[in-house]
Parts: C-alpha cells; sequence; structure tokens
C-alpha cells in the first residue's frame, strides 16, 4: 500500500524517481546459486522491467564475470552472450526464461548494452554506483551487490525487502504448480 503526504522538496524528489522507472518493473523470479561460505547477490534487469535476483554463493576467490559465467552454467532458463577483446569481455547478450536484450553500443543515443552497477557491503541498500572496471576485474567479498541493467543508465531497480522476496519466491513456485496442473 502506498502512502502520499504533501509534497515538500525530499517528497517530490522521491515523486520524480518513481515517475522515472518504468511502472512495470519488479523482480520477478530470484535463484540461489553455488555454494560456499561467501554470498553476492547478482541482479540482472532487462529494458522490459522485469527483473531477477541470484544469490551466488562460492569459497575462495571469485570476479563479478567469473559469477556471472557460474551462474550461466547452473541456470538452464539463461543463456549470456558477449565478446572477447584483449582487454577483456563484453557483454552483448542475456537472456532468462521469455526475457532477453542484446546491444552492443551501437545505436546512439539509444543506450543498447549492459550497464554494469555495483555495491560494497557497506553500502545502504539501493546504493549503486556504476563500475569504473570490467567485471572481470571485480572481486567479490561476502555481501557485495553486483547489477547488470540492459537500455538504461537509470540506477538498478529496488529490491523488496526480504519477506517480500520470500513471498515472491512462493507465489513463483505456486504458479508453477497451477501451470503444471493445467498442463494435465
Amino acid at each position: 500500500m502506498r502512502h502520499f503526504a504533501p509534497l515538500g522538496a525530499a517528497s517530490a524528489a522521491c515523486a520524480v524517481i518513481s515517475f522515472a522507472t518504468p511502472a512495470h518493473a519488479a523482480i520477478i523470479d530470484t535463484f540461489s546459486v553455488g555454494t560456499g561460505a561467501s554470498t553476492s547477490t547478482i541482479q540482472i534487469d532487462f529494458e522490459s522491467g522485469n527483473g531477477y535476483l541470484i544469490t551466488y554463493s562460492w569459497d575462495g576467490a571469485a570476479t563479478g564475470w567469473s559469477a556471472l559465467l557460474a551462474i550461466d552454467a547452473a541456470l538452464t532458463d539463461m543463456a549470456v552472450q558477449y565478446q572477447t577483446f584483449s582487454f577483456g569481455f563484453f557483454l552483448t547478450g542475456i537472456s532468462i526464461g521469455p526475457d532477453h536484450n542484446y546491444g552492443t553500443g551501437d545505436l546512439w543515443p539509444i543506450e543498447n548494452y549492459w550497464h554494469y552497477w555495483t555495491a560494497q557491503p557497506t553500502n545502504a541498500p539501493g546504493s549503486w554506483t556504476s563500475s569504473m572496471i570490467g567485471a572481470a576485474d571485480r572481486v567479490l567479498v561476502s555481501g557485495s551487490r553486483d547489477a547488470w541493467v540492459f537500455g538504461s543508465a537509470a540506477l538498478p531497480q529496488a529490491v523488496p525487502a526480504p519477506g517480500a522476496i520470500a513471498a515472491l519466491a512462493l507465489a513463483g513456485a505456486m504458479a508453477r504448480r497451477r501451470r503444471r496442473a493445467h498442463a494435465r
């Protein structure tokens, strides 16, 4: 339920942010990938507004790029496309289920490429930084967050509180169960 207060300066700024994001934007599914003592979250936001939140677990060393490739290998509904250059990798496409975006940044001024965002464990939720290094050079630490956003320089969409994520996962499982029951 939304509560509206009279528009002061802070409220007006929040209203502008709220209206600047797509109305249909939502984290529509969550996944857990890997095992280990360290965990980070990887968020993937498609141009359609659909977002996916993956909890990635590992032991030893991991980078943002190795995490993305491990997630790609673990999720059967996911595919990652990229180009390899002497300086590293350039992500060109991600597909998860029905969502797919591909771009190489060649349609100026349209931002048809994947923007890479990072946040350290000490950052407040929602405090994202546009990465100044490539994902292969980004060393993950437990609690860090990475996000890939296609077609927009806007911040990654807000993630619901942990209780809402659990409810989302339960609703998704129930919907799958209903689809299977209807298919019989």
